[in-house]
């Protein structure tokens, strides 16, 4: 699976904690945002397919997780 590290995602506007609440935490909103573990990549593609099933099921309950849940944590 290959990931696009290179094409960086404008977040600003979007209600990004990263990039929208600079301004409120630290009274700049000109800085480097460092101060929120957060990725400004587009998720992997598998990722989006998987969540856009899920969407498209339409019920948002509470699940059992399988033990393949598990082992992905664990890699």
């Amino acid at each position: 699976m290959k990931y696009d590290f290179s094409r960086i995602i404008n977040r600003k506007q979007t209600a990004s904690e990263k990039w929208g609440g600079m301004e409120e935490v630290f009274g700049e909103g000109e800085l480097l945002p460092m101060w929120v573990a957060d990725m400004d990549f587009k998720s992997p593609l598998p990722v989006i397919e998987r969540m856009n099933q899920r969407i498209e099921h339409g019920v948002f309950g509470y699940n059992i997780r399988p033990e393949f849940y598990y082992e992905a944590i664990v890699q």
